[in-house]
């Protein structure tokens, strides 16, 4: 009756971002990703402590506020 259809899927077109699990924005309550611009005071963390913290910089999806975690 409806025969067999398959549908494609484009998977050049499907974006994956690592959100943290747990941790939201203070503002909106959004998801925060991963940045992958880093800030002038995560290098300066890293140079001060020699590399031994790695700060994380995030963005909230909704407000585009950032975060840095240490």
């Amino acid at each position: 009756m409806f025969g067999f259809a398959m549908g494609l899927l484009d998977l050049d077109k499907i974006i994956i971002k690592r959100t943290i699990l747990g941790i939201r924005c203070n503002s909106c309550g959004g998801n925060l990703v991963l940045s992958s611009q880093k800030t002038v005071s995560a290098r300066i963390i890293r140079l001060v402590s020699f590399g031994s913290v790695h700060p994380k910089c995030y963005e909230c999806e909704q407000c585009q506020k950032r975060y840095l975690l240490l």
